[in-house]
């Protein structure tokens, strides 16, 4: 009876020792696969950029850039064909700190380094619109372009959210890729509802005092109002069918 017990044991242990050696290579290459980045605010964004071999990465457009960026940052396009490619020349050892307009390319960004074994990688949540908000600074290119399309000043925005009308806003951006899914069906409601519904496009990047004051922080934005009162509000995107039942069910009863 000992004898087999004894047999037994060294067999559970060669088995045990053995599925060990099989399971631990696959759980090492799902741990890297699991390494995740980390969503920082401003304040713990401005604090990590200042360590000694931080990177400092802008992934917008160079117009965009021009227009605005942190101080010593590098500038790659997230649309670029070769954005991947030049991102994972990045040395994977230094903390990586990511930031766009919103957070949404610097997240996809990051995405692509933890996949690939980067450790320390850190994005800007709510992008440079909360930067600005908090009253960080930002640097100018001298030749910067600012785009005008779709502006709009404070006391125009104030103006007509309390007139006597119903009034659509989408606050979008250009770069945007949820914002120009939208468009179609933005420009299409705008020629059905005329004379019913005024129905307004702001550009954000054109109007960023605007958005400072109100705050915003992500796009696309959608607001109705109703002779002054705020009937509707989202953050994000909506379908043609979600905006049609929103003019039929709220904005024209």
């Amino acid at each position: 009876m000992r004898l087999f017990h004894k047999l037994m044991t060294k067999k559970i242990f060669k088995v045990a020792f053995f599925t060990l050696l099989f399971i631990l290579p696959i759980y090492q290459a799902c741990s890297q696969k699991n390494v995740i980045y980390k969503n920082v605010d401003s304040k713990e964004f401005s604090q990590g950029i200042k360590q000694a071999k931080a990177i400092l990465l802008d992934v917008r457009t160079m117009d965009e850039f021009k227009n605005g960026h942190l101080k010593n940052s590098g500038q790659l396009n997230y649309y670029a064909l070769d954005f991947r490619k030049k991102l994972l020349l990045l040395p994977p050892g230094q903390p990586v700190f990511l930031y766009c307009n919103t957070g949404y390319r610097s997240r996809k960004a990051a995405e692509i380094l933890t996949e690939n074994g980067y450790t320390k990688v850190y994005n800007l949540e709510h992008g440079i619109l909360e930067w600005e908000l908090k009253n960080y600074p930002v640097q100018i290119e001298p030749d910067a372009k600012p785009d005008k399309e779709n502006n709009m000043e404070p006391d125009e925005y104030l103006a007509l959210t309390k007139s006597n009308q119903v009034v659509f806003i989408d606050f979008y951006a250009p770069w945007c890729a949820p914002c120009k899914q939208m468009m179609p069906a933005i420009d299409s409601l705008k020629t059905q509802y005329n004379g019913k519904i005024t129905l307004v496009k702001i550009n954000v990047d054109a109007s960023k005092k605007l958005v400072k004051d109100l705050k915003i922080v992500s796009v696309p934005y959608l607001l109705a109002f109703n002779r002054g009162e705020k009937i509707f509000e989202k953050y994000g995107a909506m379908s043609r069918k979600e905006l049609d039942e929103l003019f039929i069910n709220t904005l024209t009863n």
